[in-house]
């Protein structure tokens, strides 16, 4: 479902990332709903790539603002604890090529770094999320770059 949603082009990237038998791609759909950033985890991914979270969520009406918030809040926590993982926002398209009002993609580009320990500011982004969506999908990955 994920891998129709984010179009070509992140398809694409994920089979430059991937070889055949899908090495580094992990599909941890309804399971894991919260971000994480395991070191461990990015091992697997090749040279020239980086290991990212793909999480497809359905957006709570009337909670844009507070889900745009959560994201720059999210990759804010991490800034604040010098590390350069990065969460991304991107409004999907309805088939029609309108925005949708309900859907969005965000990709976390982790740093590599261990996860900085969680605090107050970590469950405040937390309860944004939650507050304003749910993740319908996620997925782990190797991305080029």
């Amino acid at each position: 479902m994920l891998k129709s949603v984010l179009g070509c082009a992140v398809v694409a990237a994920l089979a430059v990332a991937a070889p055949a038998q899908n090495r580094g791609v992990q599909n941890r759909g309804a399971q894991n709903r919260t971000p994480q950033n395991n070191a461990s985890d990015g091992k697997a991914c090749p040279a020239g790539t980086r290991y990212v979270s793909i999480r497809h969520s359905n957006v709570k009406p009337g909670k844009w603002t507070t889900f745009a918030k959560a994201v720059a809040d999210h990759s804010a926590w991490y800034a604040g604890h010098k590390d350069g993982t990065k969460t991304a926002i991107a409004r999907m398209l309805t088939p029609t090529g309108a925005l949708s009002s309900t859907e969005a993609v965000t990709v976390t580009h982790y740093s590599g770094r261990p996860k900085p320990k969680e605090d107050a500011a970590y469950a405040a982004f937390l309860a944004e999320y939650k507050a304003s969506s749910t993740i319908k999908d996620e997925m782990r990955a190797c991305l080029p770059g």
